[in-house]
């Protein structure tokens, strides 16, 4: 079950939910779970949250942070990023990159865009790892992914190679002169 909770006493009621029912909780948002932190890592329950949230919008969220997704990490809870909306998806290296920036280790912040959200929905046996057996689609990047000025090199879906020619870079070539 996935639960949108922003506030700390959200998420504990949502806590408590889910032990009286026995779900399998995801909290989704999550501004103030750096606050109930050691409860999360102790239920074993992921947060999947907006780690540019750090002003508040609403009531919900004044205790934001930058720091959320660090402070998530060092108490042990798994941690997966996610834009907020789905026309932001393109901007999900850089909002991983942006919670590098606020103290989450670099690998964490990789593997907040890949294995952790996996593991977070329950299918970790099969994607979010590259691994034998795996399903997976591969980006080889010009640099660090997590860089906001790292270009996309070549594209693998499904084992296939990805032609990297688009209108947008038949465009750019045709005028670049």
């Amino acid at each position: 079950v996935v639960v949108t909770a922003h506030r700390a006493s959200d998420i504990r009621n949502a806590l408590e939910l889910a032990r009286e029912h026995g779900l399998n909780l995801v909290i989704q948002g999550g501004a103030e779970a750096w606050m109930v932190a050691d409860e999360l890592a102790a239920a074993d329950v992921p947060v999947v949250l907006d780690p540019l949230l750090n002003l508040p919008a609403s009531f919900e969220a004044l205790g934001a942070t930058m720091e959320n997704a660090a402070r998530l990490h060092e108490a042990g809870v798994t941690v997966a990023l996610s834009t907020g909306s789905s026309h932001n998806a393109r901007k999900l290296k850089q909002a991983a990159g942006n919670a590098v920036a606020n103290g989450l280790p670099w690998i964490e912040g990789l593997r907040a865009i890949t294995a952790a959200p996996a593991r977070a929905f329950g299918v970790a046996d099969r994607v979010g790892t590259l691994e034998e057996g795996r399903l997976a689609d591969v980006v080889i990047w010009s640099g660090d992914p997590l860089e906001v000025t790292t270009t996309v090199e070549q594209v693998f879906i499904g084992g296939q190679p990805v032609p990297m020619e688009s209108r947008q870079t038949r465009l750019r070539d045709r005028y670049l002169q």
